[in-house]
């Protein structure tokens, strides 16, 4: 009797606990299917709008942003004047003769700078601000550099492998030949072997270079603040293998438009700031007061006197008999002279960052080119020449394997050597301050 009267309640419970786990279940797929679906919305962008999103998604940058705001407001409390102070003063007579002598004051006083150190402070805060948004532009100039050379290497990696599925589609062409000559007993199973590890060789390279690609683009995802494993293609062209700006050139427009050439002299106004607020110190505030007095005196002898009130007015003058601030203007001077000699030992720096991605660029970009109007185009009429004398009987397949082999490693080496000068190009133009500019488009 008792199961009988419980089991309703049992299968309402159970009722309800299915429904809601099937809930749950439902909310799970949405969320998966979501999650899905960002993660398969893939994204195409070219080297400008990478370097955009950087500047707007970069988690670093973002973070190092907050500088800005914090010298703006070191700006707003460098003008500030210190807060007045109120003045109460008392006197009576209560605990001795107690004759109703009293006296009360209140007043108003307030420090004022009279060198100038207020101005000064502004200063100093005015050239903070600039130097946070110095910093910021290095930062992103340095960014852009680091996308530029990895868009760069990924052009690379699949022009490498765009290399070995051509190799891939002579060797199976090959193969169709090794085999059909091996059933009519021509060639040996040695040479169908060849053939089959050969192939195999440049699978496992493509596999190498998907595994480097994909590093690569979650780098890049990394760096624009995407998701690492977020479904992202690059659609840049190589840029042009011309011939390079002359190197006085490039210099002239790197220490006219680096940022941190830009705040290296920002550093020496500063400097100069920093002397001049030191030299505003020599002199302290003065204190000007203003208040009420009232006071009431006793006579032995005479009547009560009324209370009498009167204005009273207070300057404080400091004496500044020794300067207690010689320290102060000696250090600031030092720094002046210091960041002249960190602002010469920049532009030095950016001369030996310029010149040597300059000479390399140059060097690379003369072995390349001959790469492509020598070496390549006489390999590969070497490979024709042998593929077509093995398909007629005439060349062994040893002398086929050879050639392309050669072939192979010489379009390796000028595709690597194509991969260094668009390293050195891309810290070239790094190191200049113009590669690339940025566009306001968003991805």
């Amino acid at each position: 009797m008792k199961s009988l009267l419980t089991r309703p309640y049992v299968c309402e419970a159970a009722r309800a606990r299915r429904l809601k786990a099937r809930w749950y279940a439902a909310l799970a797929v949405v969320f998966a299917t979501t999650a899905v679906a960002d993660m398969s919305s893939n994204v195409a962008l070219n080297l400008d709008q990478l370097i955009a999103a950087a500047e707007r998604d970069n988690k670093d940058l973002r973070a190092a942003r907050f500088a800005i705001d914090a010298a703006r407001a070191r700006l707003v409390q460098a003008g500030a004047l210190p807060n007045p102070r109120i003045n109460l003063g008392a006197g009576s007579d209560f605990a001795f003769r107690n004759e109703g002598a009293y006296s009360a004051s209140v007043g108003v006083s307030q420090d004022f700078p009279i060198a100038g150190r207020l101005a000064r402070q502004k200063d100093v805060a005015r050239v903070d601000v600039d130097l946070a948004q110095a910093e910021i532009l290095d930062a992103q100039r340095k960014l852009a550099g680091e996308i530029a050379a990895n868009v760069y290497r990924i052009l690379i990696v699949d022009r490498q492998m765009q290399a070995r599925d051509s190799l891939s589609a002579v060797d199976e062409r090959l193969e169709k030949v090794t085999r059909s000559r091996f059933k009519a007993a021509e060639v040996s199973e040695l040479d169908v072997n060849t053939i089959a590890l050969d192939l195999q060789r440049l699978a496992q390279e493509r596999l190498l270079f998907q595994t480097q690609r994909r590093t690569l683009l979650q780098s890049l995802n990394q760096k624009i603040g995407r998701p690492v494993n977020a479904p992202l293609d690059v659609v840049e062209r190589l840029p042009a293998i011309d011939t390079l700006p002359p190197l006085d050139v490039e210099l002239s427009a790197a220490l006219a438009q680096r940022p941190d050439q830009r705040q290296a002299s920002l550093q020496i106004d500063r400097a100069q700031a920093e002397l001049g607020l030191a030299n505003a110190k020599r002199w302290e505030d003065w204190s000007v007061g203003l208040g009420v007095q009232q006071d009431r005196q006793s006579i032995i002898g005479a009547p009560g006197q009324p209370a009498d009130r009167a204005l009273a007015l207070n300057v404080t003058i400091p004496l500044s008999l020794k300067s207690r601030t010689q320290g102060l203007i000696s250090e600031a001077a030092v720094g002046v002279r210091k960041s002249r000699a960190q602002s010469d030992a920049l532009t030095q720096q950016i001369g030996s960052e310029v010149g040597a991605a300059h000479a390399e660029a140059t060097s690379l970009q003369i072995l390349y080119k001959n790469y492509e109007s020598t070496l390549l185009p006489v390999t590969a009429r070497n490979v024709e020449l042998a593929q077509k004398g093995y398909e007629r009987g005439l060349v062994p397949l040893l002398e086929v394997i050879q050639a392309r082999r050669q072939e192979a490693d010489l379009r390796t080496n000028a595709l690597n050597t194509l991969d260094l000068y668009l390293q050195a190009y891309a810290r070239l133009r790094t190191a200049v301050g113009d590669f690339p500019h940025p566009i306001d488009e968003s991805p």
